[in-house]
């Protein structure tokens, strides 16, 4: 079972997520079975954020992958459940 994992970055804002959707999605785009997204250093993250990261997962989930989190932050955790996304996100324990 191959694994890619993927480092969320600090900043998922609007002011950011075009520079670092472009390195997600090249990564989001390998051949691995599982995606383990690091996510212990996200200290910002806004709907555009949470957007690219459910555009990505979706893929992702379309195409047979299985997505794994690790250390969520609780921002990333709080700004998901505001707008009802932790499910989709697969962010459930």
């Amino acid at each position: 079972m191959s694994e890619n994992t993927i480092e969320l970055p600090e900043n998922l804002t609007i002011h950011h997520i075009e520079e670092e959707f472009g390195n997600l999605k090249i990564a989001f785009q390998s051949d691995a079975e599982t995606y383990k997204l690091v996510a212990g250093n996200v200290e910002s993250i806004d709907t555009s954020g949470l957007q690219a990261l459910l555009s990505l997962i979706k893929s992702a989930m379309a195409n047979q992958k299985k997505i794994q989190w690790e250390s969520p932050t609780d921002t990333l955790k709080m700004g998901a459940e505001k707008l009802g996304l932790t499910e989709k996100l697969g962010l459930t324990s």
